[in-house]
């Protein structure tokens, strides 16, 4: 039974998207609280274009890869 659309790997990529985002926004604010900084308005939009930028960089790259996987697998039978 094949499988098609890819839509396993994309909710997987978008999981994985924010497995990642969710870790480096605890790793920022942990630094941020160590350090003693008060985030100022142009500090949060800052720090969500990171966040937002991380989410879609990893979340398109996982998607991309999964999906090279699955292509070159489905061209092998055993």
């Amino acid at each position: 039974m094949a499988r098609r659309g890819g839509e396993l790997e994309a909710f997987v990529a978008f999981l994985g998207g924010l497995l990642a985002t969710g870790l480096l926004a605890l790793a920022m604010a942990g630094v941020g609280a160590l350090a003693g900084i008060h985030p100022g308005p142009r500090l949060t939009t800052a720090v969500a274009a990171v966040l937002t930028a991380v989410w879609v960089v990893t979340t398109l790259a996982l998607y991309l890869r999964m999906i090279a996987r699955g292509r070159t697998r489905s061209g092998t039978r055993s």
